[in-house]
């Protein structure tokens, strides 16, 4: 069990059923005393929400903030950007499958939304869909390289800094983030 500075409790699960998946269970302590909140459970909700618009979901958070408690969905679009009508509808689908199960019985803001301009650079498939894209790498040795991507490659990310050919490891890669261009 950890704890935290913000008043959840993440309790550790037995190991995923699917590789490279964490199962995320919070149990928050309120005025109404010990809830339960399973985001692998809307996590799977969300993307056949998803889906049905040929989206993906791309990140899922549930924490309290300076205004409350936010369950943030952020929803990608694999062949382009996410529109507001995107993120309108599925921000009424998921919300109504929300109320009808009463998986959150405490006061929350609902928040769907893209990734943004400067989206983060995750799997191999990000630097496959961005290529030619400009981006922004902070390594693990605190070197920051902005070059534009070229290809991905057994673990490999060739780059074009300025006509230098750049390649770096992922394992290099502390946060790769897509540079807005002006």
């Amino acid at each position: 069990m950890v704890a935290t500075s913000h008043p959840w409790v993440q309790i550790p699960l037995p190991p995923p059923e699917r590789p490279g998946h964490e199962s995320r269970i919070f149990f928050t302590c309120g005025v109404t005393g010990m809830m339960e909140v399973d985001l692998d459970l809307i996590r799977e909700k969300a993307e056949k929400i998803v889906q049905r618009y040929g989206l993906e979901v791309f990140d899922l958070t549930f924490r309290r903030e300076g205004r409350g408690w936010v369950l943030r969905l952020t929803i990608d679009n694999p062949v382009g950007y996410v529109s507001i009508r995107d993120c309108e509808v599925v921000s009424r689908d998921l919300e109504a499958w929300l109320d009808e199960k009463d998986l959150i019985t405490h006061r929350y803001i609902l928040e769907v939304s893209s990734p943004g301009l400067n989206r983060p650079l995750r799997e191999e498939k990000d630097y496959e869909r961005f290529k030619g894209k400009l981006a922004k790498f902070v390594l693990m040795d605190g070197r920051v390289i902005i070059a534009r991507i070229v290809s991905y490659s057994d673990g490999k990310i060739h780059l074009d800094e300025k006509g230098k050919e750049v390649t770096i490891s992922k394992d290099q890669v502390k946060k790769a983030n897509l540079e807005p261009e002006i």
